[in-house]
Order: C-alpha cells, then structure tokens, then sequence
C-alpha cells in the first residue's frame, strides 16, 4: 500500500485544507544491471579526472559553466542559501479552465489526500473545481525546490501534478522546419477523416500495455529456462508513395 510522502495543507484565500501528498505514478520500466561478464560480477563505476586518475568524491564541486572552459563553483551551504524556504504547503495563486492548459506543461503526477477532519473542506474544493472545470494553479517546494503545481479533480480525488515552466517548453516556431501553408486534397480529407472516425472510440487506458516491457520479461523468463533465443529482428512493412491507396487500403481494413 503507498504511504504519503509527506503531510501539509492545500493553501488559497486565507483557507488551509490539511493534505497528504501521496506518489500517482509508478515507473514499471524494465531494470537492467551492468555485470561483468566472465564472472558475473556487478560492475562498480568510479569518478575519474580527465586523465583517468581516480578521484576522491570529497573532492567533487559544483560548478556552472559562463564561458567555454570557465566555471562558477558553488558550494553546500550557498546552493542551500538559493533553494526555497522548506514548507509543506501548497500556495494557490489563481484559478483557470482546465482546457487552456497545454497538456505538454504536465509534468509529474500526485494524489492529495484529506488528513483526519478536513474531508468536508477537502470534498467541497473538489466540488467546486469539478463543477466550474477549473484548474488550481499554485507553488509547492519538493526536495528544496520549488515547483509550479496544477491542481486538478479526478475521480471525486484531487490530483497535483508538477509543470513545465514556459520556457522549459519548445516553441514550434524556432523549429529549423517551415510552417505548413499547403492545403491538402479534399479526397484525402475527407478519407482520413472517415479513417478517424471509424477507429474512434472511449478512452480507456487499461487497453494499452507496455509490450516491450512485456516481451522483454518474456525473454528473460525463456533464458532462465534454457531456451534458445532467436535474435532475428520483425521486418517492418515497407512504406506507400501513394498516399491514396494507402488511405482506401486502410478504410478497408477499419471496416472490417
């Protein structure tokens, strides 16, 4: 069972809602170990100058490049004196529509949970953002920094995520690649559209599995059998020039 990662208040308009900030996201990537491979030893990585002498890790420093070559070094104490003061509180600044945020500035997700005796606050705040289809846009400092946080309703529960800071997005514009100016043929309009119709459909995320993820444990549960693994690669299917055919062959295909 996930345990809170840490207990304080969700803060807007002089009213405190005590909270427990709990993790929503668990990474299930595949791990791997580096070994080494006549033994089976792990492999242990050790910092080295760039003459490759070994260098004691007491004797490490930060430093910030100004020029090519050129560094600011910064220690303990002065990055502590940058990092914002330690509060567990989400500060709300302002409320917005919740479709005028650029899915791209969410970055990592939380759940807020009510503490003992704030559920009657905690549901109302939920409420309320459920029924204007607004968003809390606040500050919260995570491990001494301070973060940029939407708080949002999900389920009757409400859920933070971390953001982007704007410029920590891509503009398309400084993008090395012109805009498109050219109109598509009508024809191909209209099929790719049938197209996106015919597999539209509710969102339903169970529906997508991580298949890499799934056919790599496959391997490894093969290989701790014994079995021989065959390490030719799938061919992809080759790519149409003709744009046409490959819409009408894939109208076909979504019909039936």
């Amino acid at each position: 069972m996930p345990r809170s990662i840490w207990n304080g208040a969700l803060s807007f308009a002089g009213i405190d809602v005590p909270v427990k900030v709990f993790g929503a996201a668990d990474p299930q990537g595949v791990q791997f170990r580096e070994l080494h491979e006549p033994d089976g030893a792990e492999i242990a990585h050790e910092l080295v100058d760039a003459d490759g002498r070994k260098v004691d890790r007491r004797q490490v420093v930060k430093g910030f490049e100004v020029r090519s070559g050129e560094y600011v070094v910064l220690d303990d104490d002065e990055l502590k004196a940058a990092s914002a003061p330690k509060r567990k509180t989400v500060d709300v600044e302002h409320f917005v529509p919740r479709e005028q945020i650029d899915p791209d500035a969410y970055d990592r997700p939380y759940y807020l949970a009510p503490q003992k005796g704030a559920e009657e606050a905690y549901a109302v705040l939920a409420a309320a953002l459920q029924r204007t289809g607004r968003v809390a846009i606040g500050r919260v400092v995570l491990r001494s920094r301070e973060q940029l946080v939407a708080v949002l309703e999900a389920d009757q529960m409400l859920r933070m995520h971390t953001m982007r800071f704007a410029d920590e997005l891509v503009d398309a514009g400084t993008l090395d690649h012109p805009p498109l100016r050219r109109k598509p043929d009508p024809r191909l309009r209209k099929m790719a559209a049938q197209l996106v119709d015919g597999l539209s459909g509710k969102f339903q995320p169970g529906r997508y599995r991580d298949s890499y993820r799934e056919r790599v444990l496959d391997l490894v549960k093969r290989k701790a059998k014994g079995e021989e693994i065959d390490t030719e690669r799938a061919q992809a299917p080759e790519p149409s020039d003709d744009l046409m055919a490959a819409l009408e062959a894939s109208l076909k295909g979504s019909k039936r």
